[in-house]
């Protein structure tokens, strides 16, 4: 897009001052201020489109981003070009996975080995009683 948003609320701003001005003396000031309300709103998007097609089909836009990129350094334009090819990683990843393979390889892995769960079998009948006592007295 072209220009800033500031555009559009000036152009929106000067149209409801004059369709203010012009319906007061002929219209309640409820219908005046809707009236012009309306020129606001219509006028804010006819100049939002009328910048849109000004910096995206004719071609506007790109025109000053050339022309800023050929006078600044590029150190002040990070980010707004996409580099879409990806960096050769197949020996990066090969060494990887042959290092996993040996003892650690040193890249600090270690597989979680969690303790096991046990119930225990011998069981008196007195502490089985107890403990259902005292579950069903909470």
């Amino acid at each position: 897009m072209l220009g800033t948003i500031r555009w559009n609320f000036i152009v929106g701003g000067i149209s409801f001052v004059l369709t203010f001005l012009i319906s007061i003396f002929n219209n309640i000031w409820l219908t005046t201020l809707l009236r012009s309300f309306y020129s606001f709103i219509i006028l804010f998007a006819v100049v939002f489109l009328f910048r849109w097609v000004l910096g995206t089909i004719a071609g506007f836009n790109q025109l000053a981003v050339t022309e800023a990129l050929h006078q600044e350094p590029a150190d002040d334009h990070k980010g707004t070009t996409l580099d879409m090819s990806t960096p050769d990683e197949d020996a990066a990843l090969h060494d990887m996975l042959k290092g996993s393979n040996s003892s650690g390889g040193g890249t600090g892995f270690a597989p979680l080995n969690p303790p096991k769960l046990s119930s225990k079998q011998n069981m008196d009948a007195g502490e089985l009683a107890q403990a259902v006592r005292h579950m069903t007295e909470e």
